[in-house]
């Protein structure tokens, strides 16, 4: 998997744009490049709970799948984002059937399997199952947002400064900004809109302010 980028769970915030959404916050080890997914409310405090454990009393979906997985000798191996279509993440999930046991003087094989998942339940599990997610180069290039010294930059001009003229005040005024509104925007308003959007954790505005700058290449 060196091909792959390994992921970290940077944290999950509620969507400041539409009501009852999350906002996944993936980060590549480094810390330089950000990967904000957006899900529902459920996955994201299934995840949650797996990340803090704070109350045992409560138990999800994906903590039955957990253990089902152990009663059958399942391990999950490793989550994959591998695909970014329209806005929406495709995710696999690495299998490993059987384990070291011996029965009847035989050691029982080991096989693989590869699943397609929603990325947020794969997430789920992954966070349970204390496994490695990984995303490909292409994804990050197409939905990463990279960071230098805290700040989001423009790969493609990275050397250039913005003078914003966006006061924080006003940053709700641009959540509720249309796909049309953002692209009637110049170029450079774009990125002062996404310098606002990350510093205030509006991780979804940054998503989609990011594939408008990605559509103009």
């Amino acid at each position: 998997m060196d091909q792959l980028i390994r992921l970290t769970i940077r944290g999950i915030s509620l969507s400041q744009i539409q009501s009852g959404i999350y906002v996944l916050l993936l980060e590549e080890e480094s810390g330089k490049i950000k990967l904000p997914i957006i899900i529902e409310s459920f996955q994201a405090q299934s995840i949650a709970f797996a990340l803090g454990k704070k109350d045992l009393s409560r138990s999800f979906t994906h903590d039955l799948f957990l253990s089902f997985a152990k009663t059958f000798h399942i391990r999950l191996k490793a989550v994959v984002i591998y695909k970014l279509v329209n806005g929406i993440f495709f995710s696999s999930i690495l299998l490993e059937e059987g384990s070291d046991i011996i029965e009847e003087g035989k050691k029982i094989e080991k096989k693989e399997h590869k699943i397609d998942s929603k990325t947020s339940d794969a997430v789920a599990l992954a966070v349970r199952f204390q496994a490695p997610i990984y995303t490909t180069r292409e994804i990050f290039d197409k939905a990463g947002i990279y960071f230098e010294n805290g700040v989001p930059i423009d790969k493609k001009n990275e050397n250039e400064t913005y003078d914003t003229g966006i006061e924080k005040n006003n940053l709700l005024f641009f959540k509720e900004k249309s796909k049309q509104d953002l692209e009637n925007m110049t170029e450079k308003d774009l990125n002062a809109l996404l310098n606002h959007a990350v510093v205030n954790e509006c991780y979804e505005l940054a998503a989609r302010i990011k594939k408008e700058l990605d559509r103009r290449e």
